[in-house]
């Protein structure tokens, strides 16, 4: 009992019992706010399933909305009803076909339209079995059973398909086969037809496209489109008719034979039903609910181990002062006892320490003269005099070697560095200079630029050069999670006046060495890819992925350039090109995007980090922090109400620059006029057509010219220049320079920073 007591006023007893009874209080907080979490959880779950067929059910009724405006607007176009009153009216060569071109060069606007979802707008004038689509015109039975197939929608069903009281008509979604595609696909038709004419429109609907936009790619859910009889007029995944419960008035979600249905009737009259599987819904339960107690369970057992580890850590120190302390005054009288009894044993002997401390104080009063003496003499011989050595070495003609080590700090959160970077390359010289100097007494190692070392071995001494290397090598890859060093050799020099032509070969050999994770050593120049830009198809899919705001795609696209470049062993040098070139991209296509100043000069900082990266992880990094901020500023921006014409017009000449592109062209392509399409861009923008276009045309050249080995004919038929005297004299004014001159600056400039 007496041993218990005692133990109990120890420092660890009481250290490791206050960290118990916070484990339990947090521990009981813990299962308090799990058995919440948990409750709400399922609810969770399946609301979020709802809103997902209620904004499904919105979007298609939004959908088929704007799809009756244009059904509507190509119904009562004049050239179709004027083409229409001449069929009935006129026969042979006095039919004006011009005016069918013209209705077909109009739907093909929309068709092509990747808003609509259309596969294709046919005007059927069934009083003269003739039939106008989006590829020509033509016999509607062959329309109808060749190019557009389908076993439910032949033609005899469109030869008898009567007047209906609406205007409007969705009928059910059937597969197609598509001669001209040579496919299949499902396709909804969607009619309109006024009982006092004798032609419809029917819009074919690319159902499967809309409803993955709509309702998103789901394995494990499935939708159904019913209209106002209950009859299904298109669904996706597995669900049936017959499956579907019967929901009670106001009732939005049933559970039947282990499948949750969610409907939601839009404001179109459709009822739209989603199936979500109950395994779907438990799974997720089950998955979070295992994983918070797993969590919970380890949490619990480091805690406890830390909290032992941690006393102990703490008790064991005091224990050996105390043991020192007693060992040293074994008849010191017994301390009164107190709270803890390893801090009254220390308090009992604080005063016999102080008395001692005062002793060596004295002590050293009276030796201080000779201890300053040692400091200074110490001072002295750490003076450095290699600089008169130095001297010497320049005025020997003997040939030697120069050794460059190029140290880059690295960008890790997780490490920081004991010293700033200027006392860390001190320190690296020093190490440096210690090791080399003792191998090779006439070397000599100084600092010659912010973060680069020079090591200069005369001819005779570099005979165990590589050893000497691979072991400072090895030293600094201790060290790689703080920076990494690359080693550069120079070839013998015959004399010290061809110094400077021996530190630039070094510091091209920096440049040319591989991205890796370690330091390295280089000592010969090697084959370097000849491009190390995005392909024409990765750019495309690029601008694309951030148009569409699509963080994703985005990083996808560059992370495979990345290991594309890593694993053509491309230089340092190349992966900052690339790198500075792609974030260019990224913040160019923002800033057509219209996005604010403020947030345009954040995403800079984020490109900006580019310039600390060291490795393909670093690099992809900060690429996923700078694609997923300017992937959310441009969904921002398209959410505040951002016209799609912008979007389309700015897509459109990023893809067909080199073609002979015009304003005209533009506004066909876009249904406007070109006078309002002009002044359209201009106020949304701030430039006008050319402007852009000059621009977009000027920086694919000068990257081009920079990058590639093409003639300057050739790069101007790229941009779209077919006469290479406009394309030097465009270049000119724009740039300042002819496209030699410029091709040839940045050779120079390419030398120089390598």
């Amino acid at each position: 009992m007496n041993w218990i007591k005692h133990k109990s006023r120890s420092l660890f007893f009481k250290i490791f019992l206050s960290f118990l009874a916070i484990i339990v209080l947090f521990g009981l907080f813990y299962m308090m706010i799990f058995q919440l979490f948990k409750t709400s959880l399922q609810k969770e779950i399946i609301d979020t399933s709802q809103r997902a067929v209620h904004d499904t059910a919105e979007r298609f009724s939004n959908q088929f909305s704007r799809l009756q405006v244009l059904m509507f607007d190509i119904y009562n176009q004049s050239d179709l009803i004027g083409f229409h009153n001449q069929l009935r009216h006129q026969t042979g060569n006095e039919v004006n076909y011009l005016k069918a071109r013209e209705v077909m060069l109009q739907m093909r606007s929309d068709i092509y339209n990747p808003l609509f979802f259309l596969e294709d707008t046919l005007i059927y004038l069934q009083e003269h079995d003739f039939v106008l689509s989006k590829s020509g015109s033509g016999d509607a039975s062959y329309m109808f059973n060749r190019s557009y197939a389908s076993p439910t929608y032949s033609y005899s069903f469109w030869s008898s398909y009567e007047d209906r009281l609406e205007s409007f008509t969705l009928l059910p979604a059937e597969t197609y086969r598509i001669n001209n595609d040579l496919s299949e696909k499902k396709l909804m038709p969607f009619v309109y037809k006024q009982p006092d004419n004798r032609y419809e429109v029917i819009a074919l609907i690319d159902i499967d496209k809309a409803a993955q936009s709509f309702f998103g790619d789901s394995n494990d859910r499935a939708l159904a489109i019913l209209d106002a009889d209950g009859s299904v007029l298109y669904n996706w995944g597995s669900i049936r008719h017959e499956q579907l419960p019967l929901f009670q008035a106001g009732q939005e979600a049933v559970l039947q034979d282990g499948t949750y249905y969610f409907t939601e009737t839009g404001s179109d009259g459709l009822t739209y039903v989603s199936a979500v599987p109950y395994s779907h819904v438990s799974s997720q339960l089950s998955r979070l609910t295992g994983g918070l107690l797993l969590i919970f369970c380890l949490s619990l057992g480091v805690a406890v181990a830390a909290s032992y580890l941690f006393s102990r850590r703490l008790h064991k120190p005091v224990k050996q002062i105390l043991t020192t302390v007693l060992n040293r005054a074994p008849f010191t009288s017994m301390p009164e006892p107190g709270s803890i009894t390893e801090y009254d044993l220390i308090q009992n002997r604080i005063q016999e320490l102080f008395r001692e401390k005062e002793e060596i104080r004295d002590r050293m009063n009276r030796h201080k003269s000779v201890l300053t003496s040692y400091s200074y003499i110490s001072q002295l011989k750490s003076i450095n005099t290699d600089i008169s050595e130095w001297e010497d070495f320049l005025s020997d003609d003997g040939s030697f070697i120069v050794v460059l080590y190029h140290i880059r700090f690295r960008m890790n959160p997780a490490y920081e560095l004991p010293l700033q970077t200027d006392q860390a390359v001190r320190h690296m010289l020093e190490h440096i200079h210690l090791i080399t100097a003792e191998r090779y007494p006439g070397s000599h190692t100084f600092q010659i630029e912010k973060n680069e070392i020079i090591s200069i071995l005369k001819r005779e001494e570099a005979a165990r050069l590589e050893e000497l290397l691979a072991d400072i090598r090895g030293m600094l890859n201790e060290e790689r999670e703080l920076f990494l060093v690359t080693i550069a050799v120079s070839s013998q020099v015959s004399h010290s006046s061809e110094f400077n032509q021996a530190y630039h070969q070094v510091k091209g050999l920096t440049a040319q060495a591989p991205l890796r994770d370690e330091s390295q050593l280089v000592t010969k120049q090697r084959a370097l890819p000849n491009t190390v830009n995005l392909s024409p198809s990765q750019e495309k899919g690029l601008l694309n992925a951030l148009q569409s705001g699509s963080d994703s795609r985005s990083l996808q696209i560059i992370d495979q350039a990345l290991e594309t470049l890593q694993r053509k062993e491309a230089g340092i040098a190349q992966f900052r090109f690339f790198a500075d070139s792609v974030a260019s991209k990224i913040l160019s296509y923002a800033e057509m995007a219209q996005i604010d100043k403020s947030s345009v000069q954040s995403l800079k900082q984020w490109s900006g980090r580019l310039a600390e990266c060291h490795c393909l992880a670093e690099y992809s990094g900060v690429f996923r922090q700078l694609i997923e901020a300017a992937c959310a500023l441009i969904r921002k921006k398209k959410d505040t109400g951002e016209e799609p014409l912008i979007a389309m017009f700015m897509n459109i000449i990023h893809n067909q620059y080199a073609d002979d592109l015009s304003l005209d062209y533009l506004s066909a392509k876009l249904n406007l006029s070109s006078a309002y399409l002009s002044v359209y861009i201009k106020e949304k923008t701030g430039l006008n057509f050319s402007d852009h276009l000059l621009g977009i045309r000027m920086n694919k050249a000068k990257e081009l010219l920079a990058c590639t080995d093409l003639t300057v004919n050739e790069i101007s038929q790229r941009v779209g220049y077919l006469n290479i005297t406009s394309f030097n004299r465009t270049f000119k004014k724009a740039v300042g320079m002819t496209p030699g001159a410029y091709r040839r600056q940045h050779v120079v400039q390419t030398h120089a920073s390598g």
